[in-house]
């Protein structure tokens, strides 16, 4: 929300809205892990989830971005 005037909650880190922008794989490795970490995150939810999913979505929880949340899915993967 680059430019936005809106104001944060209380809650939130200073920089929760400032100037994101949607994160892009740089390659299709990136790519393909990002569809895989979105199908592992589906699984959890439908609860059809295999153990190595659900593994991969518990270390993905205590990321703040998107490419934190990769690299956690990447580390055992």
């Amino acid at each position: 929300m680059i430019g936005s005037t809106e104001q944060r909650r209380h809650d939130e880190p200073e920089d929760a809205r400032r100037g994101w922008v949607a994160p892009t794989p740089a390659d299709a490795a990136e790519a393909a892990m990002d569809r895989a970490m979105a199908d592992a995150e589906r699984a959890v939810a439908e609860g059809t989830a295999s153990d190595d999913q659900r593994t991969s979505v518990v270390r993905m929880a205590g990321a703040r971005t998107h490419e934190q949340r990769r690299e956690a899915y990447r580390s055992d993967n």
